[in-house]
C-alpha cells in the first residue's frame, strides 16, 4: 500500500468515526429531552364511582392514583385514611379528584344540614307535577318561583315573581293523611336553598295563594325585574262592560185571520164512511 493510499484509508476512518460520534451525541441529548420532557407525578385520592351529596366516603369509593404535579389541586386528599369517612358536600363524579373544600369538616354531623351554605336555610315546598315542571326539577338545577294571590276580598287575582335563580339541593315526597278522602297521599316536595328573608317570602306565598316553580337554564344568571300580571292586564276587556251586539228585528208575517160565520147561517157536517161533507143551512 503506499503511503497515498494509507493516507486515504485514514483520513476515511477519520471522517467515519466523526460522523458516528455525532449520532451518537444526537441520541444522548434525544434521551436526556425526552427524560426531562416527562412531568413529575405525585399521589392523589380520586374516585372510582359517582359518590352522591350527602353521602359518606367508603373505602370501596376512592383510591389512591398518580397525577401530574401540575394537575393536582392544593387542596386535594393525599391518602385514603383523611378521605374515608368524610361527608361528601357536593356530588363527586368518577375520576374527580377529591378535595376538602367538597367535603364537610372532620366531626361534622351529616345529612341535609352538611349542604346548606353558611348563613343560607333550606325550606321544603309541596308541589306536584304541573307545579315542578312535570317533575324535571332535579337537585342542582336552578328555578324561579312564582305565586298567584287573590286580592281585594277576592276581587282581584295577581302573579309575581318573587325569587328568581334559586338554587334546588333536595327532592323527595311527604306522607299526608286527607280526611275526607280517608287515605293517605304521597304529595312531592323539592327542598331549596335560600336566605332568611327569601324563606319568609316562600312561607307568606305558600300560605296566602298557590306558587309554581320555572325551570331556568344553568348559565342563566341574570334576574328580570318584573311587574306582575292581572286579569285585567292579561285580558283588557275585564276593565269595562262588554258591550252587548244590537237585537236582530225579525219580520213578522201575519197570520190568517179565520173567517167568520155570519149570525144567520148554520154549517153541519156530515160524514159518509170515511168522506166529510159540509151543509150550509139558512136560520
Amino acid at each position: 500500500m503506499t503511503k497515498r493510499a494509507g493516507f486515504l484509508v485514514l483520513l476515511f476512518a477519520l471522517f467515519s468515526g466523526l460522523i458516528a460520534s455525532a449520532a451518537v451525541m444526537k441520541y444522548v441529548r434525544t434521551l436526556s429531552e425526552q427524560k426531562q420532557i416527562v412531568p413529575q407525578t405525585a399521589p392523589v385520592v380520586v374516585s372510582k364511582v359517582s359518590i352522591p351529596a350527602g353521602g359518606v366516603i367508603l373505602d370501596s369509593q376512592i383510591e389512591v392514583v398518580q397525577r401530574p404535579i401540575a394537575d393536582i389541586p392544593s387542596s386535594s386528599i393525599k391518602t385514603l385514611k383523611l378521605a374515608k369517612g368524610r361527608i361528601v358536600r357536593t356530588t363527586i363524579f368518577p375520576g374527580e379528584i377529591i378535595m376538602d373544600e367538597r367535603l364537610v369538616k372532620p366531626g361534622s354531623l351529616g345529612g341535609l344540614p352538611s349542604l346548606i351554605p353558611h348563613g343560607m336555610r333550606a325550606i321544603t315546598l309541596k308541589v306536584d307535577e304541573t307545579t315542578s315542571v312535570s317533575g324535571f326539577v332535579r337537585p342542582g338545577h336552578f328555578v324561579d318561583i312564582l305565586t298567584t294571590i287573590d286580592v281585594d276580598g277576592g276581587e282581584k287575582t295577581i302573579t309575581k315573581t318573587i325569587l328568581q335563580n334559586i338554587r334546588v339541593i333536595a327532592t323527595g315526597h311527604e306522607i299526608e293523611n286527607s280526611q275526607e278522602e280517608k287515605k293517605v297521599k304521597v304529595i312531592p316536595t323539592i327542598t331549596v336553598l335560600a336566605t332568611l328573608a327569601q324563606s319568609e317570602r316562600i312561607a307568606l306565598a305558600t300560605n296566602a295563594g298557590s306558587i309554581r316553580l320555572v325551570l331556568r337554564n344553568h348559565e342563566d344568571v341574570d334576574e328580570v325585574i318584573t311587574e306582575g300580571v292581572s286579569l285585567s292586564n292579561l285580558i283588557p276587556q275585564t276593565n269595562h262592560d262588554i258591550e252587548l251586539s244590537p237585537p236582530v228585528l225579525v219580520e213578522a208575517f201575519d197570520e190568517p185571520v179565520p173567517q167568520s160565520t155570519p149570525n144567520n147561517v148554520r154549517v153541519v157536517e156530515v160524514y159518509r164512511g170515511t168522506q166529510k161533507t159540509e151543509v150550509t143551512f139558512s136560520n
